[in-house]
Order: structure tokens, then sequence, then C-alpha cells
């Protein structure tokens, strides 16, 4: 398992809200200053914001940030507000950071925010990530989160002036004019976990959301957490006492920008590395491949496939890739009804090998966003498109082959073309996977290193069955594939009982916690390695 420096920050319960998308991040004005901002500008919090506006107040004594846009749209009206908001908060030169890009490449399928500007936006298109912003009660009904990531921006945006939230009068109205809002707003905290990233408990954006929280939910709310960064006890102590637990990561201030980018690519891994390990997959080969660490050479090859094609590729293309020694998986292998569909599939996608990609549904095209952006490996990308439908710009320099609208049309064809496709990247690796065992054993990584060793003796002795037996057995458990290789001489009875003990071992590191220690690692990778060396 990685080594993480600000994980144990977080308090477990909240990882695994996390891991089980029962999270919803909630970032105010407070994150917009870690934005990528032009040289001698700076970006204003709530309070500097409230003071730059009062400056053009006459005969005005600034009292808070809301009372001065207050008292400045009622002097000047709404649409100078607006004008001067936009200059103040830079919309149209500021644009996001690190930090926002770290944050925007967590797998939230929904995020909420009380900011007027488009960084959340901006930075997923960095990504790239299709996100739908909501900014009127409207558009909740026609809201669909496999439509990639909704941004609930519950103050609108200066896009959209008349839905402001910032006066005086917008604040004191903002539950009338938008109980639908709110409402969604509770309902989703009736099962999710708040996180509130870039609030102050001055700042009249949290008190606001608090109060909806409170009255909506009562004494069923869910812990709230709030993330700060070298936050003081006396800080600390006052949300607490309104039921808000601080995630309190140590560190300089000033270094603000840098640590919280590094706490999001941590969450990041973490939730890959957690989320699938959720109980969904049932087969003894994936699962071997999952209990891997991210840096192994793993044979997990993802099929990003529409669920009506799915059918075809199990049974004609799956049985190719297990041929050559891979391991097939899709996302309907291992996404339960209520997971977080983006969260598990972007694990997928960074930990697989190997992707093959039918871009058939706006789904998919999302799928080749995420693996444009984060796989480790494009060169063992293959991209399958219908003949009839456009080619995205995207993929026009990257390996595609064309298929029928109905694939079942030629399905020797395509099935030759994908098998030539899997030999030609998978046996130049041979040599890697052959050596990965022993490399993870040096390592120390006895663990992944045994896994590695078994995966490695199956797909041999499922080879040399195939050539005496003439039949796939992609099918067939590992058990049955060792008492067939003992039946076809392959393997002697001595040989099969130690290859059983040695099963037993892999199977309760995959299936439990357990561990291995150094020697009998090193027997077992030792022992597969003679074996091989025998046939």
């Amino acid at each position: 398992m990685k080594k993480y420096k600000y994980i144990e920050y977080f308090p477990k319960p909240f990882l695994q809200d996390l891991v089980n998308n029962r999270c919803l991040p909630i970032i105010g004005a407070g994150f917009s200053k870690n934005a990528d901002i032009p040289k001698n500008k700076k970006m204003l919090d709530w309070d500097e914001l409230g003071k730059a506006i009062a400056q053009d107040i006459q005969d005005y004594k600034y009292t808070n940030a809301i009372d001065a846009i207050s008292a400045y749209c009622h002097e000047y009206s709404r649409t100078n507000l607006v004008e001067k908001l936009t200059e103040l908060l830079l919309l149209n030169s500021v644009k996001p950071g690190k930090t926002h890009k770290a944050f925007c490449e967590l797998q939230f399928d929904i995020v909420c925010t009380t900011n007027f500007e488009f960084l959340l936006e901006q930075g997923y298109g960095l990504i790239p990530k299709y996100c739908r912003p909501i900014i009127d009660e409207d558009q909740l009904s026609i809201s669909n989160s496999s439509d990639g990531i909704t941004i609930l921006k519950l103050h609108g945006d200066l896009h959209h002036p008349t839905k402001l939230v910032v006066t005086e009068e917008d604040y004191d109205r903002f539950l009338s004019k938008n109980p639908m809002l709110a409402t969604y707003l509770a309902n989703l905290l009736i099962t999710r976990t708040p996180l509130f990233i870039g609030y102050s408990l001055d700042d009249t954006d949290f008190r606001q959301i608090w109060q909806v929280i409170k009255d909506r939910l009562g004494n069923l709310r869910r812990q709230a957490y709030v993330l700060k960064i070298d936050c003081s006890p006396h800080e600390k102590a006052r949300f607490e006492r309104r039921g808000v637990k601080v995630i309190n990561i140590k560190g300089n201030p000033s270094d603000y920008p840098k640590i919280l980018e590094d706490v999001f690519i941590e969450l990041k891994d973490y939730w890959n590395e957690e989320v699938l390990k959720l109980p969904t997959v049932s087969e003894e080969a994936t699962l071997a491949e999952l209990a891997l660490p991210d840096d192994t050479n793993n044979r997990l090859c993802f099929f990003s496939i529409p669920i009506k094609l799915l059918p075809f590729y199990k049974k004609y293309i799956f049985p190719i890739a297990a041929a050559k020694g891979l391991v097939p998986i899709s996302a309907d292998d291992v996404i339960s009804i209520g997971d977080n569909w983006i969260a598990k599939v972007s694990a997928l996608i960074n930990k697989a090998e190997f992707i093959v990609l039918d871009l058939a549904t706006q789904n998919t095209m999302f799928e080749l966003g995420l693996v444009l952006s984060q796989s480790k490996h494009t060169n063992r990308l293959l991209i399958i498109r219908s003949e009839n439908s456009p080619i995205p710009s995207d993929i026009q320099n990257l390996l595609y082959l064309s298929r029928p609208e109905n694939p079942f049309e030629a399905i020797d064809e395509l099935s030759e073309r994908i098998e030539h496709w899997f030999r030609d990247v998978v046996e130049p690796m041979k040599t890697m996977y052959d050596e990965e065992p022993n490399r993870l054993l040096k390592k120390k990584e006895y663990r992944a290193a045994v896994i590695s060793a078994m995966t490695l003796l199956e797909v041999n002795m499922r080879q040399r069955v195939e050539l005496i037996k003439d039949v796939p057995t992609k099918t067939t458990a590992p058990y049955s594939i060792y008492m067939l290789a003992k039946d076809f001489n392959i393997i002697t009875q001595e040989q099969f009982i130690k290859i059983k003990m040695w099963s037993d071992t892999r199977n309760r590191l995959v299936h439990t916690k357990a561990i291995v220690n150094a020697n009998d690692a090193k027997k077992i990778v030792t022992g597969v390695y003679e074996l091989i060396g025998q046939q």
C-alpha cells in the first residue's frame, strides 16, 4: 500500500464516506485564492471584496462585506454591481491553479459552491471532464449524474445576474425564492457528508448553508467537516461548538495552495486504491489483479463498452484478451446500484495496463476524456467506433478501428483485427510480465510478488492445457486448471500439492488482509519460476 503524508489527518468515517460516494464538497470564497492570478493582482476573500467595494461609496463606514455590497447596489444599481464584481474578482484574467486542477481530478459526481466565478468549470475543462453547472431550480429536474460532474452553484454566478445571492435582500429572500434548491441540498445531505473548503466561521455563505442544514435536518444531519490548514485552537473550538469537525492539516499557512494540492492528490490516490476493493467483483483473476499495488505491471484490460454492446464483447472479445494472458474487466463488473460510477471508472482507467474503448454513447465519450487525461499508457489504447459516426478530433492521431453499426455483422473480421492488436501490444510485454514477480520480491512487495507469481503460473498452465485440450479455458477455475495440468502430465502429483499450498496462500492475500513474510514469498516465487522453467 502506498505511504501517505496527509491521509492520517482525515477521520476513518470520513474516508469511508469518500470512497462510498457519500461525501459532498462545498466550496467557498477562500478556495479561489488558490487560482492562477496575474502579476500585481490579488484574489480577494469575502471581507477584502467588501472593503474594496466600500471605497466607491460616498460617506460610507465599512461594517461587513454584505452591508457594503448592498449599499453599493442601492447606490449604483445591480448592473453596476455585477460589473464591479467582475472587475474585482478578475473574471476575465484569473485561471484555475494547480490546486483547482488537483481538486477537479477527485472523482466527485456532485460539487456545491457559493462562488460567483467559473474556476471550477475551467478546472474541469483542463482535465478534461464534462461538468454541468446548475444555477436555476428548473435545471434540477433534468440533472443526470451520468452526464459527468454536477456543479450546484447555490448563489448563482456572474453570467446570471438575477440569480446572484450577494446583497442583504438576496440572502433574506434566498429560501423563499429558492425552496427547491434548499430542499435539494438538504436531501443530498441526508446521505452525504458535507466537507466545507474555503470557508471561515464569519463567512455569511457558510452560516447560511449551515442554517439550512440545521433547519432541514436537525439532529439527523450527518457529521460535517471543514478542511483547514494550521487552524488555531480558538477557531477549531468555534467550529466544533457548531457541530463541524475540523480536519486540521499541519503546515505553514503561506504554503496553503501547495499543501492543499498535495492533500487532493493523496485523496485521489487513496480513493483510486480503495474504491476497487468494494465487494462487487466475483471473478478470482480480476480480484487478484485489483489487489496489486498501482505501480505493479498488472494484466488488467479495461473495456469501456456501452451496456447494449457488452454481451457481444463478453462473448467474442473478452476471450481473445484472456487468451493473451490478460484479465478483461468492464465497469459492469465493479459498479453496483448507488456507486459513484465516475470514481470507479476513473480508478479502473488509472489502474489498467490496457484499454479497449467503444465510442458509441455519451458515457463512453466521457470515459475517453478520462482515458486521455489520466491513463498511463495511451499507446495501449484501442478505440473502436461505428463506421458511420464522426471521428472526434481527440482520436485522429490515435489507433482506432471501425466497425459496423451492428458488430454481429462482422464478427470474424472484427475479432481478427482486435486479436492482431492484442498480439502486437501484449507479446512485447511478455518478458516484463515474466520478470514482474522477481521485481516485486526485490522491492520487498511480498504480497504483490506472490499474487503476481501465481498469476504468471496460472497463465502458463492455461496456455499449456489449451495446447493439449484445444479449447479455451477462460471460464475454468484455477484449481481445475491445475487438476487438468496434472491429468495431462504437465505437472506431477507432488507439484500439484505444492501449487495447492501456494494457491491457498495467494487466496488469503487476495481475500483478506493477511500478510506473507519474505521467506515464504521467496519460496513461492522461486518455486513458480522453477516449475515454469521445467515446462
